[in-house]
């Protein structure tokens, strides 16, 4: 009988951990943590501040010139009502408004001129010497700063009709035969002579006139003229204006007096007649009359309306009680801040801010 062989059982090999390739590895590998070395992170650079400084410089600088470029320009001076002007011998008000138009580079000083009777009873014999100028006629107009100083002006003509001129004329009455002319031949030389010197007048006048801003009359319905009135551009500077404080003028235009002889030739005032200048076709310059020469600010204390006296703190006015009691009683009421403008002959307009009127004066002493 055949032997039964056993079956032959394999069994698993048991894993062996894996031993440390040496001993000396194994130290190696373990370190204690207390003689570990610290490791200190990498620093980190230092920014350079000279190049962050630069760079800001650069973007700041960048941004300025694309807003300057970019932007409108709006450094012009400001719109001024630069208020009332008078020249009292000439019974004259002037009210002149400024703005300037453009920017301060490229752009000009635009005003408004109005001048017209102080009072209303002079209103007549302005609107006969505005209307009927008996010679050529003009306006000075300066700017002028806190101290006195004239920054800029301009000249402004009346509108002249030569036909108007009181033409003085001198014909010989003896004939080229050395006789006496006849009346009629006296007469026609006369005429013929004036109206010679009438187109002469006339030639200069166009020359006179040629660029210049020329006054415009205002008229009523009844063909009186109440103002005459002008607008056109001054020759100044943005910093000339920026420092205007105020403003005056002076003119050839008639004194009340000659103007009361032009309505009526037959009156003297002062033992002297309206006499035109000797050459009317020229400009008369010798008799201006002058606008301010001093001027300031001073508060009301007090008003004595039987003496028509208005005291302020450092200066009196003699005012004209028929038409101007009302103000100054409310302005020595009120302690109120005026400013006075007085011209050669101590007449002076007050004034006052936010209120439209003007007083006329007389400079105490």
């Amino acid at each position: 009988m055949a032997a039964v062989r056993e079956p032959i059982v394999v069994e698993p090999e048991e894993e062996q951990p894996e031993a440390p390739e040496s001993e000396e590895a194994e130290q190696e590998d373990f370190v204690d943590p207390a003689e570990k070395p610290v490791v200190k992170p990498p620093q980190k650079k230092k920014p350079n501040l000279m190049l962050i400084g630069g760079f800001a410089v650069l973007v700041l600088f960048a941004a300025f010139v694309l807003i300057t470029v970019s932007r409108p320009k709006t450094n012009a001076p400001p719109p001024g009502d630069l208020g009332p002007g008078i020249v009292a011998v000439a019974g004259l008000r002037g009210h002149l408004d400024t703005i300037w138009e453009g920017d301060a580079k490229t752009g000009k000083l635009a005003y408004k001129l109005r001048i017209e009777p102080m009072e209303d009873r002079w209103g007549p014999g302005f609107s006969r010497a505005a209307s009927h100028a008996p010679m050529p006629m003009l306006v000075n107009i300066r700017l002028l700063d806190s101290s006195g100083f004239a920054l800029c002006g301009k000249e402004i003509d009346f509108r002249f009709d030569a036909q108007n001129a009181q033409v003085p004329v001198s014909v010989s009455p003896v004939g080229a035969n050395g006789k006496k002319l006849p009346v009629a031949e006296l007469k026609a030389a006369i005429d013929a002579a004036r109206q010679s010197e009438i187109a002469k007048m006339q030639a200069a006048e166009v020359i006179r006139e040629r660029g210049k801003d020329i006054f415009q009359n205002q008229t009523t319905d009844d063909g009186q003229v109440t103002a005459v009135n002008v607008q056109g551009t001054l020759p100044c500077a943005p910093d000339q204006y920026r420092r205007t404080d105020y403003w005056d003028f002076n003119t050839n235009f008639p004194t009340l007096d000659e103007q009361a002889a032009l309505l009526d030739p037959n009156a003297r005032h002062q033992g002297k007649e309206f006499e035109p200048p000797a050459h009317p076709g020229k400009r008369t310059l010798a008799k201006l009359q002058g606008g301010f020469v001093i001027q300031g600010d001073d508060r009301v204390t007090g008003y004595d309306s039987a003496r028509g006296v208005l005291t302020a703190e450092q200066k009196t006015f003699s005012i004209d009680k028929r038409f101007g009691q009302v103000t100054a009683t409310e302005w020595a009421s009120n302690y109120t801040l005026i400013h006075y403008r007085c011209d050669q002959q101590a007449n002076c307009a007050l004034s006052s801010a936010g209120n439209a009127a003007v007083l006329h004066a007389r400079l105490g002493e």
